[in-house]
């Protein structure tokens, strides 16, 4: 789960550390990068720590929390921040909202309340960072287009010339063409071309990624691909998982060819032109189809819809309702229908890459090996309509299957969580709305799961619980009955014992007394 950096601005040192143990124990989609006791020392770190969110105090020395974030909308004006203050006032309440505060919290606030603040601050925080990531997206295209008309010695904007020399300086092409001998291409027409190239820079990109390499794939012409990689960084390994990956998936073949060093801008088309050979034309049978600059184009709209597709799965996640899921994932399963029979392949394939992007971030976060993601098998050229969309069911059935099943893991966690609070706290009132706050679940919800989990109710667990230390300082002390009661968390010695005596058939005291014959 991707995680935000919180810094905390506080000046009562436990409650400080109170709110740090919340971030550290809690599942709150927060890391706490920082601390300080007043508004200074906080401008002093900011710079340092660069947070996400800041959660400050208003009441401090030297300078309290609304002067503070005066200072730090000068700097981050965008910066989320969530004002702590123990007075109910209106007058702080207006200046929290005059500073752009996402929300308050009064003092002294609850785990609960804290969660329920974090978890609005984290939606907007994820807001925050699917925006930054489409402009990226944008960007990127923009940046390709130019480079690719300077491969193909066509029109581009001067006046970016400088920064796509920046893209170029320190790297390495590779000139990466299909083989078209006894290879798959020949069973595709000419808008299945789009889905193998869509596919076929998936793996290259994700295979490169996965392999720390800073890169970027161009689909120049057809056939052909330019790999635009760091210098020295595509080791034989790497071009080997490709090669075969390539194979594997889409039954193409393919030839990489290092093209050297980068140079300018400039002087790519002359070298690109070296490198492709003479006899492009008569080799690919697609050659005389689409414009030059469409199928790019095409190919970048396609990526780009992966990424929203991935932040439109992370969203209904991270809303906390499998509902909001599965009405997401029939939505997009329908919304294929209305595409022609070659826009239906490609939006079944960016779904499932997206959900296998998903499932890579989100449910398998450590998992770093040298494998694309990509499906095992990917619709056709002769497939029907009907057969996409099986096909793109199929692939949303498996993704909700492990969906459900990180779910039940997380869910296990949050109960053994709860088990330990009343293995703890046993003594104390443990009431069920308690232990459901503490593991920031709904009470109803946090009821049945527990019963579904443990096997047995939340009431009759704690009871059992009690009984159990109560009939160990039994047999090992000689407590009288009535501290034994107030030890396990009953203030009435007669209801104690009329519970014990349910449980093991005798009173406490005949249990104590009570000898195993030998």
């Amino acid at each position: 789960m991707l995680k935000g950096k919180v810094l905390i601005v506080e000046d009562q040192p436990n409650f400080r550390k109170g709110l740090i143990k919340m971030f550290e124990e809690g599942q709150l989609g927060w890391q706490v990068v920082g601390e300080a006791g007043n508004g200074q020392a906080a401008l002093e770190l900011l710079d340092q720590v660069k947070p996400d969110l800041v959660l400050t105090d208003i009441r401090m020395p030297i300078m309290d929390g609304i002067e503070f974030v005066g200072h730090l909308r000068r700097s981050y004006p965008d910066m989320l921040v969530v004002i702590l203050t123990g007075y109910k006032n209106f007058e702080y309440a207006q200046a929290a909202v005059r500073h752009g505060a996402l929300d308050l919290l009064i003092k002294p606030c609850t785990e609960q309340d804290v969660h329920q603040v974090m978890n609005k601050a984290y939606e907007r925080f994820y807001e925050k960072i699917a925006l930054l990531e489409k402009q990226h997206v944008q960007h990127k295209q923009q940046q390709d287009q130019e480079l690719r008309a300077a491969l193909l010695d066509l029109p581009y904007s001067m006046a970016i010339s400088s920064s796509l020399d920046e893209i170029l300086r320190g790297q390495e092409l590779w000139l990466l063409q299909w083989i078209y001998e006894d290879t798959a291409i020949h069973h595709y027409g000419k808008h299945d071309m789009s889905l193998l190239q869509f596919a076929f820079s998936n793996i290259v990109e994700e295979l490169v990624k996965e392999a720390a390499i800073h890169a970027r794939l161009l689909l120049v012409e057809h056939n052909r691909f330019v790999l635009i990689a760091e210098a020295g960084m595509l080791n034989e390994s790497l071009k080997a998982a490709i090669r075969d990956a390539s194979l594997q998936y889409l039954k193409i073949r393919i030839e990489m060819i290092s093209m050297g060093a980068a140079p300018t801008a400039k002087h790519l088309a002359g070298l690109y032109s070296r490198f492709k050979g003479l006899d492009y034309e008569a080799a690919d049978p697609h050659a005389a189809g689409e414009g030059i600059g469409g199928y790019g184009t095409t190919l970048s709209s396609n990526q780009a819809r992966v990424k929203e597709l991935e932040v439109q799965l992370m969203s209904a996640i991270l809303m906390g309702q499998e509902d909001s899921l599965q009405q997401l994932l029939d939505r997009l399963v329908k919304e294929l229908s209305s595409k022609s029979p070659e826009e239906m392949k490609i939006g079944a394939l960016s779904l499932s890459i997206a959900l296998l992007g998903t499932i890579q971030k989100q449910f398998d976060p450590d998992e770093n090996s040298l494998l694309p993601k990509i499906p095992s098998d990917m619709p056709e050229a002769d497939w029907t309509p009907e057969e996409v969309t099986l096909w793109a069911s199929e692939q949303v059935e498996n993704f909700l299957l492990l969906f459900n099943n990180w779910q039940a893991l997380k869910n296990d966690n949050l109960i053994e969580k709860a088990v330990k609070y009343i293995e703890e706290y046993y003594n104390e009132a443990c009431r069920l709305t308690d232990v459901a706050a503490y593991v920031h679940l709904n009470a109803s919800y946090f009821s049945v799961l527990f019963k579904k989990t443990v096997g047995e109710s939340f009431t009759r667990f704690v009871t059992r619980t009690r009984m159990d230390k109560a009939a160990l300082l039994l047999r090992n002390t000689d407590m009288k009955i009535f501290e034994i009661a107030c030890a396990v968390g009953f203030d009435e010695p007669n209801y104690f014992t009329n519970v014990f005596k349910q449980q093991y058939q005798m009173t406490p005291k005949e249990y104590r007394n009570y000898r195993v014959p030998e």
